[in-house]
């Protein structure tokens, strides 16, 4: 397995030799004595105390290579008294921390780190003002706002917004997996593929071996945005294992609740976490409820719900219905991943109508769409448990004279590996 270390954003060249500030959240900034340190020279020992200018462009490429978002603030004009000079910086964290020099006084902290994690959720740079009479610098792209400290003067920063490459971790070599790659591409994502060697190339920025040791793989994918695990049954445990072991934010699985259900419980019994844990960290069925049929549709639904995802609540997951990522109440919404079972493991047919009935409710519409054009028999993968057309199954095997219909390979090479594990669920 390889890494590679993203490159960090452009550096800004530091105007003075010790540019020094403060660290912490901005309840917790010292030097804050407005009507002692905001004269010239009266900061001297702030600054003495606080982290210099190479610490600072340190700590930004630690965030980036994190892929922590932040912003840089820079201050670009002001008018005494005021310790902060042009050229001063600091970076600030989406939680609010500021590391750097601009200035003593709180309010204009306080004005700084509001704005930085606003830029920061709206990904938009801005210039900003603080003086007191917001009137006498309010102009047309900057915005303008009051210095209530006693000590006065004026200040103006720029606030540029850090937001690395959203990355996301695809695991698998099934059609689904490819289109998800293709397609993330589009939308300027940092995809990382880890896929069986030997296999036909997916195009991606990184491509990782795929592994059984879950501690390696999540050594890799640290700092991921998101991981979907769509092996279609050859892998998936590890993928879900590796990314709860690295903290990833959102882990999706493509498959059905049924299969769902059953690797999350082998995940827990592997790891000692509890089952309804690692079922309430892990969304499966993944994506939107588009009634995605192809491998293209389902990676356009899981998309979709990735960019969701991002957008909720600052970048943080959004929570679905149910504690298991869907709710009791989810109806059909689990259509995708039942079809993804079979569109993943047929490349020649990707996707037919074939859904499994969700646990055997029959909830789902498409037993009636079958009765159209399809053969009548129907066998049921002792895998992953959905329901496979006889004669147009991805893979079949034979064990103690009956034969065996499988979804794709992945479940077919399960089957073959530990047989007696899987027989009583194809028995009629």
């Amino acid at each position: 397995m390889s890494t590679s270390t993203p490159t960090p954003g452009p550096q800004r060249s530091p105007v003075a030799p010790d540019r020094i500030g403060v660290t912490g959240p901005p309840h917790a900034h010292q030097m804050t004595d407005d009507t002692e340190t905001d004269h010239d020279g009266d900061g001297d020992g702030a600054r003495a105390d606080a982290a210099s200018s190479a610490t600072i462009d340190r700590l930004a490429r630690q965030y980036v290579a994190e892929n922590r978002p932040f912003a840089r603030v820079t201050v670009v004009r002001r008018e005494p008294p005021v310790s902060a000079r042009v050229g001063d910086r600091a970076v600030v964290t989406a939680d609010g921390d500021l590391t750097g020099w601009i200035g003593g006084v709180a309010c204009a902290q306080s004005v700084a780190v509001r704005e930085a994690r606003e830029a920061i959720r709206s990904g938009e740079s801005k210039l900003i003002g603080i003086a007191p009479d917001p009137a006498t610098i309010d102009r047309p792209g900057l915005d303008a706002f009051p210095m209530t400290c006693h000590s006065q003067g004026t200040i103006e920063l720029f606030v540029e917004p850090v937001t690395p490459l959203a990355r996301l971790v695809i695991v698998g070599d099934s059609p689904i997996s490819r289109a998800l790659a293709r397609l993330a591409a589009t939308l300027s994502y940092d995809v990382t593929v880890v896929a069986p060697e030997g296999t036909e190339p997916i195009e991606a920025d990184r491509r990782l071996a795929a592994t059984e040791d879950a501690a390696a793989l999540a050594e890799e994918i640290h700092g991921a945005t998101w991981v979907v695990a769509a092996s279609m049954g050859t892998t998936d445990d590890v993928a879900v294992e590796a990314a709860l072991d690295a903290g990833v934010p959102y882990v999706g699985l493509v498959a059905s609740r049924r299969r769902a259900d059953e690797l999350c419980r082998r995940v827990a019994d592997r790891t000692g976490r509890p089952a309804e844990e690692v079922r309430a960290a892990v969304t499966s069925p993944a994506g939107v409820d588009i009634d995605a049929r192809t491998p293209e549709e389902i990676g356009v639904s899981v998309l979709a719900e990735l960019v969701a995802v991002r957008h909720a609540a600052g970048d943080r997951p959004v929570s679905r219905a149910g504690a298991d990522g869907h709710g009791d109440d989810s109806g059909d919404a689990g259509g995708i991943g039942d079809d993804a079972e079979k569109a993943g493991g047929d490349a020649e047919e990707a996707g037919g109508d074939t859904r499994e009935a969700d646990d055997g409710s029959g909830e789902h519409d498409a037993v009636d769409a079958e009765s159209d054009t399809r053969e009548p028999a129907v066998a049921v993968d002792p895998v992953c448990g959905m329901d496979v057309t006889v004669g147009e199954a991805a893979a079949t095997a034979t064990h103690e004279g009956r034969t065996y219909h499988f979804c794709g390979e992945g479940c077919r090479d399960a089957f073959v590996d530990d047989p007696e594990r899987f027989v009583e669920r194809a028995e009629p």
